[in-house]
């Protein structure tokens, strides 16, 4: 028995040695590992447990991976066409005609923005966008670096929510229950992010001037992410939370102008209407791409007969691995209409077209080798009995107390892969199972892990890495690092807090 327990623990501590000892990138890591866990489970394998078992246990673990890569391709062709349109032109040119005050300028950027596109791409896009729009803005380099990192709030949702979509797979808990239980868990959590984004530009005194706006648009943000796990879709929470909070933003700004002395109160209202649409335009067209993703899947998931007939038709199914993937209802397949609407709308011409998709294929690469590999990972894993053995050896030394011990794990995971989608396939089985044996619910050891893994993704060493390089401030990494590392763990310990009372009071 202590044979198995250590045995099952060698994956996660080569994984550790080979990402931090070793300094290998999470690819290279996720292969490495990978093969190590085949070569002990090869050598020692549980009771009938074959050979063969060790390739389905992969194979399945690489099917898994289709549902996420089938995503992540077509939201990082999304970004790199609209990049491509100049979005972060359009976007920055906004921002400073719409206000030149810093407070309300990181709202906007950090708590409407960069959740909206990480919700969309996921994988870091919303710190290659935002962080060069702040250092444009006048903001120094550090603190663009430091906020695009803090912007990440959202990545519980990440590419149309493909970690969760992970989660659900391996543990057979529904989409809609791990996404609902990390909205609440994340509540604190906006909040907190979005007043740490302020203070790291205007300090205390920024914080005394627009508390009520930060508080307001990050409530609208978690308000539309819960509404939108709770009655539309998962994979759009992250959208449906930065409309909404673009949407209170916007009522800000519209009675701030109103304000402003010397504004003409008798303008006809219709000139001032087509006036505001004029000036307005480059932003309304820059978004309309992620408004039609909107669009689409919200129909696709409210309309009982569209839904049921994208469920039933081009399934991609395969029965020996319990493995079924529906083209049409997947939010790949509405990623790729929207790529189409953006070529169409914007004209792009196949010489850009064909530079995206180059770009897509160099980033997505690195992405889909670590997925993969992690998955598969984690299928044998979990096959093999080593998940279930780590269970019961943490669950046996910490019992009761690993309800405050899970979202370490998470976090742990979160920060070694820099991806949920990726921590959730290493760990969301093992957290799962220890909870069970422990009396505590699976959907709030999922939502856990979804959540924590997903925050510490902030301190990961490769956005870290990323947002140093976009900004242009490597000399200042471990700085950097280490700033981010403590204000997520502040974080950390609110979700806890979170998670405590809505256990107490029965609501997960």
């Amino acid at each position: 028995m202590l044979l198995d327990i250590i045995l099952a623990f060698v994956p996660i501590i080569t994984i550790i040695l080979l990402l931090f000892v070793f300094n290998l990138s999470s690819s290279k890591a996720g292969i490495l590992s990978f093969l190590v866990t085949v070569f002990i489970v090869s050598i020692h394998p549980p009771s009938s447990f074959s050979q063969l078992e060790i390739v389905y246990s992969s194979a399945h673990g690489f099917l898994i991976s289709l549902i996420v890569i089938y995503v992540l391709i077509f939201g990082i062709l999304l970004f790199h066409l609209m990049d491509h349109v100049g979005l972060t032109k359009t976007i920055s040119s906004f921002v400073s005609s719409k206000t030149n005050d810093p407070t309300r300028q990181v709202i906007i950027l950090a708590i409407i923005l960069s959740p909206l596109i990480e919700s969309v791409s996921g994988f870091g896009i919303g710190i290659i966008v935002i962080a060069p729009i702040l250092v444009a803005l006048g903001f120094n380099r550090f603190q663009a670096a430091l906020i695009s990192l803090v912007s990440l709030s959202a990545v519980p949702w990440g590419a149309l929510a493909t970690g969760i979509v992970i989660g659900s797979s391996l543990t057979d808990i529904s989409v809609q229950t791990i996404g609902l239980g990390s909205a609440y868990l994340s509540i604190p959590t906006f909040i907190y992010f979005a007043l740490v984004s302020v203070y790291l530009v205007k300090g205390k005194q920024g914080l005394a001037e627009k508390w009520g706006e930060i508080v307001t648009v990050s409530g609208a943000l978690a308000l539309g992410v819960w509404i939108s796990n709770r009655w539309f879709s998962v994979e759009l929470a992250g959208v449906g939370g930065a409309l909404t909070a673009l949407l209170a933003e916007g009522l800000f700004l519209y009675f701030n102008n109103r304000s402003i002395p010397g504004k003409d109160k008798k303008t006809d209202k219709r000139a001032k209407v087509q006036a505001a649409l004029q000036k307005n335009m480059p932003i309304i067209k820059i978004l309309t791409p992620y408004l039609f993703l909107t669009f689409l899947l919200i129909i696709s998931r409210m309309v009982p007969f569209i839904e049921s007939s994208l469920n039933s038709i081009a399934i991609l199914e395969w029965e020996r691995y319990s493995f079924s993937l529906p083209l049409l209802y997947s939010p790949g397949f509405f990623l790729i209409l929207t790529c189409l609407f953006t070529i169409a709308l914007y004209r792009i011409p196949w010489r850009e077209i064909s530079k995206a998709i180059q770009s897509t294929f160099i980033q997505l690469l690195p992405i889909a080798i670590t997925t993969i590999a992690f998955i598969a990972l984690a299928e044998v894993m979990s096959q093999s009995n080593m998940t279930g053995t780590l269970a019961q050896a943490i669950g046996n030394v910490v019992g009761e107390h690993f309800f405050w011990i899970s979202p370490l794990i998470g976090a742990f995971s979160g920060l070694i892969t820099g991806s949920n989608a990726a921590s959730n396939a290493m760990f969301i089985q093992m957290q799962v199972f220890t909870g069970q044996q422990n009396h505590i619910s699976a959907h709030m050891m999922a939502s856990i892990q979804n959540t924590s893994a997903s925050h510490m993704t902030m301190a990961s060493p490769s956005r870290v890495l990323l947002a140093a390089t976009i900004t242009g401030n490597k000399k200042n990494e471990q700085i950097l690092f280490r700033a981010i590392f403590a204000i997520v763990a502040v974080g950390l310990v609110l979700m806890m807090a979170c998670a405590w009372l809505l256990d107490a009071w029965g609501m997960m």
